[in-house]
């Protein structure tokens, strides 16, 4: 993965560089997403470019680590693909995202996360495209939230592993009604099981910092 490379308390960074091979630079994050934790890329703006394939992407949306895309500039593809497809989405006031022409399909990047998103950003991404500001973005259910330029990321640390894993692990879930109430009330349980959740609230009545 080109670019810089540190630490966030626990919360490993990296940062997307439009002028390095965008296929080479995925395959890199997939790999510094092997192992659980959370992992933050920065993209600043980026110009258009070839889409990603499907089969490049789908490595990166089902990654072990907990992924964060912090959007700070104009965003086009194939960057616009792999940030939208991160597990969470922050963007700086005055960032924007391209969705690509309504004259041919949003890359295979771009439509899972529309899909990810709902039937409003599906029906905005593939009937209108276009550039689309940060307010819209999260709007439309593509990000969690517009940031401030000097505003930290919403990130927890220090943080414990499992729950963040296992909350990632919920998100990503697909599943709805009975199924969907049991597989959480599992999670719970096996969460419980670490000690985590205990810690976090002793620490909190101690005010302390937990010790994950």
């Amino acid at each position: 993965m080109a670019g810089g490379r540190g630490t966030l308390g626990a919360v490993r960074t990296l940062r997307w560089r439009p002028d390095v091979d965008p296929r080479a630079q995925l395959e890199a994050l997939v790999r510094a997403t092997s192992e659980p934790g959370v992992l933050v890329v920065g993209f600043g703006s980026c110009p258009p470019g070839p889409g990603l394939r499907w089969n490049d992407v789908e490595a990166w949306v089902r990654s072990r680590a907990v992924t964060v895309a912090e959007v700070e500039g104009d965003l086009a593809e194939p960057a616009a693909a792999v940030a939208l497809c991160a597990d969470l989405v922050f963007l700086r006031s005055g960032a924007r995202v391209d969705l690509g022409s309504p004259r041919q399909p949003p890359s295979p990047g771009v439509l899972w996360a529309l899909g990810r998103a709902g039937g409003g950003a599906l029906t905005r991404g593939v009937l209108e495209g276009g550039w689309i500001a940060a307010a819209d973005v999260v709007r439309l259910g593509l990000a969690q939230a517009e940031l401030d330029r000097s505003e930290p990321l919403p990130l927890p640390s220090p943080h414990s592993r499992p729950a963040l894993t296992a909350a990632r692990d919920l998100l990503r879930c697909r599943a709805v009604g009975a199924p969907a109430m049991a597989l959480e009330l599992a999670t719970f349980r096996l969460l419980f099981a670490t000690g985590h959740p205990e810690e976090g609230a002793k620490a909190f009545l101690e005010g302390r910092e937990p010790e994950f």
